[in-house]
């Protein structure tokens, strides 16, 4: 399961076929090394030895590292892409070891709509969808690989209904706000 429940707070994973996607690709250069080893090692003697030793065997050398370097980069990738429901924010954050580090707030309030979909067949036998968050002002965001996207959803327009029930307003009085509290901030700056 890649839900975890914790006081207030729930955090999402992606779906575990990413993962399964990566193992398949490292899995597909070691047995390309493989094969070049095979190679090697059946035409040795039709083969020069600089070629074996400055070509083959280097290359099957460099093919193994990256396939594990890239498989452990991928693992790491994937246990720190989450989405994190609280009270009154979702928590996108997006890291890795070396490239990426990102960390996003959207306020529950400001999002306004929230949908789920999925185009391809496999993806409804194993449970994993889109989850497109669309927020005020026109910003959408979407996430890939989310696993039972619709407990996802349902978790978020509870926690959203949650914050209207504390706030006491709905979106067209946060709006209003939000539009107000601009215009302050303009006349504060003339």
């Amino acid at each position: 399961m890649v839900y975890f429940s914790k006081y207030d707070y729930t955090i999402i994973r992606k779906h575990w076929i990413i993962l399964f996607f990566k193992y398949l690709k490292s899995v597909t250069f070691f047995i390309f090394a493989l094969i070049i080893y095979y190679v090697s090692l059946k035409y040795r003697l039709a083969l020069w030895q600089e070629v074996l030793n400055y070509v083959f065997f280097p290359s099957i050398f460099l093919l193994i590292n990256y396939a594990f370097i890239k498989l452990i980069l991928s693992y790491i990738k994937f246990y720190n892409d989450l989405l994190i429901i609280s009270d009154w924010q979702i928590i996108v954050i997006k890291a890795s070891l070396l490239f990426v580090d990102d960390i996003e707030f959207i306020d529950i309030s400001k999002v306004t709509k929230i949908d789920t979909f999925t185009r391809w067949i496999i993806a409804n036998i194993i449970w994993y969808w889109n989850l497109v968050i669309e927020q005020q002002r026109d910003q959408v965001r979407e996430f890939h690989f989310v696993p039972e996207a619709r407990k996802a959803l349902h978790i978020i327009k509870a926690e959203k209904e949650k914050v209207m029930k504390k706030t006491g307003k709905d979106n067209a009085a946060l709006i209003n706000d939000l539009v107000s509290d601009s215009d302050d901030y303009e006349e504060f700056e003339k």
